[in-house]
């Protein structure tokens, strides 16, 4: 298994935060991904969502899904594919006299014979600059939403 965590910190108060984040339409933006056939659930779990992509000219889709809601402390989030990738994200609000700190840690679990191990790490690397984007997308919509 691989992980990668980044943390953010947020000035607003951590059931705003959650709140925003727990919507997949709003917390899984990023530039050159897609999101589709979006079933949001109020409280949370069940929700579920197709994502999509192109990388060096293939197509990439998997499918998000919230397994666990606790609000406003944390959520988990499964993705499944077609591919080896099939990465677990839990993100944790901890509020915090200043706002909130979110941080956000993914998992990696490659179940395949001798190439496992290192395809999981190669993940883990691939994939800090996109977390590192959709929490400074969320710090700076909820940020905003809060001057307003």
């Amino acid at each position: 298994m691989a992980t990668l965590t980044r943390s953010t910190t947020i000035e607003a108060p951590v059931e705003q935060v959650y709140d925003y984040a727990v919507d997949v339409r709003n917390l899984w933006v990023m530039p050159d991904v897609g999101l589709a056939d979006v079933d949001q659930r109020p409280e949370g779990v069940g929700s579920t969502a197709k994502i999509f992509s192109h990388f060096f000219g293939l197509h990439f889709e998997m499918k998000l899904e919230i397994l666990q809601a606790v609000r406003p402390d944390k959520l988990v989030l499964k993705f499944t594919s077609n591919t080896p990738d099939r990465p677990l994200w839990t993100l944790v609000f901890e509020s915090i006299e200043d706002g909130t700190t979110v941080t956000m840690t993914g998992e990696w679990h490659v179940n395949l014979p001798a190439i496992g191990g290192p395809m999981e790490e190669m993940q883990a690397r691939a994939h800090k600059d996109m977390v590192d984007g959709l929490l400074a997308n969320l710090k700076s919509k909820v940020e905003s939403l809060v001057a307003a």
